[in-house]
Parts: structure tokens; C-alpha cells; sequence
């Protein structure tokens, strides 16, 4: 049973990632008038399969000056956190739901931080560098956004809480500033353009997994997609009026176009978009929004 429900919980996120890697590169060819997928299966629906079998059958590659060890373990520590903060959206109860799944997303910045200094790769080195540096500035700002929020949400005992069950199902239109920043906050904790840095191939090659290739590759590959699809959910439940697979998909359609119409930030102009922007903004929205509480 308890495999069974593991699988109930995990399998629709896998399917869920396949699909988004499909429509991203359906809709990124319509944008750049070319052709997408459509060989394999109608309208190629098989191809995210195929690309899977693909790199499950590719061998596994260990540079000769890297640590096994490390190596190996940090695209499952990526994977494994990324279905565990899904799983907690699923059947998490707790007062401070959204900070508990912030505080499990986090956590993946090990899985990064560990892939580029066991891969012994300079080019690895500094883009889990580049990784941390932008995963710690912004979730400073998405830690103070939703706890805006708590201050307006009560429990069933009148205490302050960030449970989803709690939440309005109507849009929060009072708190569109703090959405637009939440979702800027979210690209750059997902490491998608323009905060794209940890993977800039201009410079670093592919960043911090440059020494991965079959089911290494794979596994980080699905746990960018299904981070991609926890924050969407977060912010479609605090800002969008509750959970909808519809509002998920418009908000991965908004990072899909995000890609495809603007540039790459350069590393100082991201560092200081973080510091010196967004950092005071929240945390000047929070002492507005308690000020309005108390």
C-alpha cells in the first residue's frame, strides 16, 4: 500500500514533466516559426518518452578526477527533494504549509552545490557557485512574500498559518505587487531565463551538471521541471485563488515565454535585482501588511 500510494503521488508529476518539456518545445517553435516535435506520435506526443529511453540507455560517464561518491549521489538528492516538496503540496496539513514546502524546495541548492564540486569541473565549480549566490539572494524575498501573506490568514484557532486550506479561492488582487515580484522570485529559484546563470553555455559550457550525461543528466533534468511545477502551484494557491491544473499551466506557459523573449541577466545585474530590489520591497510590503494587521 504504501508503494502504491507513493507511486499514486509521484507518476502524474513524471507524466506532468513530460508533457511540459513537450509543450515548452512546441510552443518555443511557434514563437521562432520552426518546426517543433511532431514525428513521433500525434502531434509528438511520444517524444518526451523517446528522449527519456534515450538517456536511460546512454552510459553513465565518471570523470577520472571526480568524487564517485558525491558524483552520483547529488542528481538524486536534486530528484528526491523535488518529488517530496510535490508529495507535500498532496498531503501536508501543516499551519505553515507554504513555508515547509519553501524549506524542502531549498534544500535542492545541495544537490547543485554538490554536483559542481564533485564533478573536480572549474566550469561545474562556478556554476554551483553561481547557483547558491542566486538561490539564497531570492528566497530571502519569496520567504517575506509569503509571510505578507500569513498575516491575513488565520486557522480554525485564530492563529496565523500559511495552510492551503486556509487560502481564499479568489484571486488576490490586493496583493498583485507581491504576486509580480513571488513570480519573478520563483524563475530565478527555478534557475530559468533570465536568471539562468548556473547553466550559462556561453561561458560555463552547461554549468554545474557539464560532467552529466545519462540518467545523471536526466534526474536534474526532471527535478528543474517538477521544482518548475511546485512553485507554480504555490503561487496558484496564494495569489490565484487555490490549486487548478489550468491556472499551473498558464503559469508554465509565462515561464515558457519568459524564455523565448528575453535575454540572459548578466550575474551583477541578478545579484543586484535580488539585494538591493526585490529584498527591500517585501520586506517593506511585510511591515505594510502587518502595520494594516495589527
Amino acid at each position: 500500500m504504501i508503494v502504491a500510494s507513493i507511486l499514486i503521488l509521484i507518476v502524474p508529476v513524471l507524466l506532468s514533466v513530460a508533457m511540459f518539456t513537450l509543450a515548452e518545445r512546441t510552443v518555443m517553435a511557434s514563437m521562432q516559426r520552426r518546426f517543433g516535435p511532431q514525428v513521433s506520435g500525434i502531434s509528438g506526443l511520444l517524444q518526451p518518452f523517446w528522449d527519456g529511453l534515450k538517456l536511460g540507455v546512454k552510459e553513465p560517464v565518471l570523470p577520472d578526477s571526480s568524487s564517485a561518491g558525491a558524483f552520483a549521489a547529488s542528481p538524486m538528492i536534486s530528484f528526491v527533494l523535488s518529488q517530496v516538496a510535490w508529495v507535500g503540496i498532496c498531503i501536508s496539513d501543516a499551519s505553515f504549509q507554504g513555508l515547509v514546502i519553501m524549506a524542502i524546495s531549498s534544500l535542492a541548492v545541495y544537490g547543485v552545490m554538490l554536483a559542481g564540486w564533485a564533478s573536480n569541473s572549474k566550469y561545474a565549480f562556478l556554476g554551483c557557485l553561481r547557483s547558491v549566490a542566486l538561490m539564497v539572494s531570492y528566497e530571502l524575498s519569496l520567504g517575506a512574500a509569503l509571510l505578507s501573506i500569513g498575516l491575513f490568514v488565520t486557522d480554525g484557532t485564530g492563529m496565523k498559518c500559511l495552510n492551503f486550506a486556509e487560502m481564499p479561492t479568489t484571486p488576490q488582487y490586493a496583493m498583485l505587487p507581491l504576486c509580480l515580484i513571488f513570480l519573478v522570485c520563483i524563475l530565478a529559484e527555478t534557475k530559468r531565463v533570465p536568471f539562468d546563470l548556473p547553466e550559462a553555455e556561453a561561458e560555463l559550457v552547461a554549468g554545474y551538471n557539464v560532467e552529466y550525461s545519462s540518467l545523471g543528466f536526466a534526474l536534474f533534468f526532471i527535478a528543474e521541471y517538477a521544482n518548475m511545477a511546485v512553485m507554480s502551484a504555490i503561487a496558484s494557491i496564494y495569489f490565484l485563488g487555490g490549486f487548478s491544473a489550468l491556472k499551473i499551466t498558464a503559469l508554465f506557459f509565462a515561464f515558457v515565454w519568459t524564455r523565448g523573449t528575453l535575454p540572459r541577466y548578466r550575474y551583477d545585474q541578478f545579484m543586484r535585482l535580488g539585494w538591493k530590489a526585490f529584498l527591500p520591497l517585501t520586506l517593506a510590503f511585510f511591515a505594510l501588511h502587518a502595520s494594516v494587521a495589527i
